[in-house]
Order: structure tokens, then C-alpha cells, then sequence
């Protein structure tokens, strides 16, 4: 409710005044797509790294938001058809299930995981998530995870994607 409020309240400051010219950048996509349904005129662009991830690059995202949610689902697809895990990608798995949580009415990223036999509390994997999502295992001092821990990732993110069913053409 507070993103909406503020990115609304922002969105009529700047229709009434033409002369101002802004930047704006934001990572949450509900303020990005209240602005873009405000300001229906404005540019609306992406920021996103090249294959080679050295090079940035905007791309023009017109009037359909780019879904960070949708990009992120893909990195961790990569990274864990690669083998290429890293504590950060913890981070990455718990945004996108707090999304779908939030989406899907639920009160917790946890009743977006799918509960094992070997885990009737149903705890395991969101303990895991919520002790690699924090802590010392910065992006900025990224940690490939130990083998374990790999499997239950991909574990995790592949009964997720087949509960929430995306598109298959985004993985290939």
C-alpha cells in the first residue's frame, strides 16, 4: 500500500511539472509499474548485464515492464544447470518465493516450498534458506556453496518452478 501511495503521489508531482526532468531507477517492480502506468509517456528502460558481464546495457521496455522476478528465476536456472551456486543465490531464490507468496495470498515464503516425507514440520529448506540468505555470505564476497547444499538448492528451485509453472522457453 506505502509503494503505491508513494510512487502515485510521485507520478502527479512530476505530470504537474513539465519542466522537471528526473531519472528514476528502482529494483522494486511494484513502484516501477505504478510509475510506468502514471507516467505512460515517460521512457521506461532496463538495466540489465551482457552474457559477458562486463558490458551494461539498456534496453527500451516500452509498455510492458520488465519482470525482475522473471530474470532472476532465469540466472538461478543457469547457475544451477552450470553447477555455478553461490550463497547469494539463496538471496535470490528467497526474493522470488516472497514474490509468489505475496502473489499467491500467502503469509510466508515458506508456503511456497514444497514439504518433503523426510520433513514433517516441513522446516528444512526454509531454515537453509533463511541461514545462507544471511549472515556473512555477502554477493560482494560470493562463496560457491558446498555440494549439499547445492543439491537442496536445486531441489528447492526445481519443485518450485514445477508448483509455479513458468514458461519452459525461458529456460532453454
Amino acid at each position: 500500500n506505502n509503494v503505491i501511495t508513494v510512487a502515485s503521489h510521485l507520478a502527479q508531482i512530476l505530470k504537474n511539472n513539465e519542466r522537471l526532468k528526473i531519472v528514476l531507477s528502482s529494483h522494486h517492480t511494484l513502484f516501477y509499474n505504478v510509475m510506468g502506468n502514471e507516467l505512460k509517456n515517460a521512457n521506461k528502460y532496463f538495466l540489465f548485464k551482457t552474457e559477458k558481464k562486463e558490458i551494461y546495457l539498456l534496453k527500451d521496455t516500452g509498455n510492458t515492464p520488465y519482470f525482475y522476478h522473471i530474470s532472476m528465476l532465469i540466472e538461478l536456472n543457469r547457475a544451477a544447470t552450470k553447477g555455478n551456486l553461490y550463497t547469494y543465490h539463496f538471496n535470490m531464490l528467497r526474493n522470488i518465493l516472497e514474490k509468489t507468496a505475496y502473489f499467491h495470498g500467502f503469509s510466508n515464503f515458506s508456503d511456497c516450498i514444497r514439504q518433503d516425507n523426510d520433513d514433517p514440520e516441513g522446516t528444512i529448506h526454509t531454515r537453509m534458506i533463511n541461514v545462507l540468505n544471511h549472515g556473512g555470505h555477502s554477493i560482494f564476497e560470493p562463496k560457491e556453496m558446498v555440494e549439499d547444499n547445492k543439491k537442496a538448492f536445486v531441489k528447492i528451485l526445481d519443485n518450485f518452478t514445477l508448483d509455479y509453472r513458468f514458461n519452459p522457453e525461458l529456460f532453454k
